[in-house]
């Protein structure tokens, strides 16, 4: 009866581990096709080249997403205010008070997503060196420009 019990209990364990990775894959999914592809084109667009070779002048300036709306507050106030983001930005509003380490130990399911869907950036950040470190670097950027202080999220009625 006991050992009836435990293994009903590792497959409840086995069933919440792989719906809490097929919830962070989609999100993760959701996240790169909704912000971080389009961010990367309109970089590149402004620079004037292709999304591989800006996202290797990312990294190697160690120039990261929160840098970034950091410098341009004007445009991180215009990318927030559209809709879109903001419906993005409260489907992910569980990630607001996650820690670094979880982002961390998170960012393996991000980037092989971004394998299946953008092999050629997930290359560029395997290839650069000081690439994963960027990678880690902006998604905590990321997380602290979208749920930081001030906070930038606003919830409505």
């Amino acid at each position: 009866m006991e050992s009836d019990i435990e293994t009903l209990e590792e497959k409840i364990k086995a069933d919440a581990s792989e719906k809490a990775t097929a919830l962070a894959r989609m999100q993760s999914k959701l996240f790169l096709e909704r912000i971080f592809d389009p961010y990367m084109h309109g970089v590149c667009k402004v620079w004037g080249v292709r999304p591989e070779v800006g996202l290797r002048l990312l990294i190697e300036e160690k120039t990261t997403f929160g840098t970034i709306a950091k410098n341009n507050p004007e445009a991180l106030a215009e990318l927030i205010s559209q809709p879109e983001i903001q419906v993005i930005v409260a489907i992910a509003s569980p990630l607001r008070d996650v820690s670094d380490e979880w982002i961390q130990e998170k960012m393996d399911i991000l980037f092989d997503v971004m394998v299946d869907i953008r092999p050629e950036l997930a290359r560029v950040i395997v290839e650069t060196p000081g690439g994963s470190e960027w990678f880690s670097n902006s998604l905590k950027g990321l997380r602290n420009v979208l749920f930081g202080k001030p906070t930038l999220y606003r919830e409505t009625p």
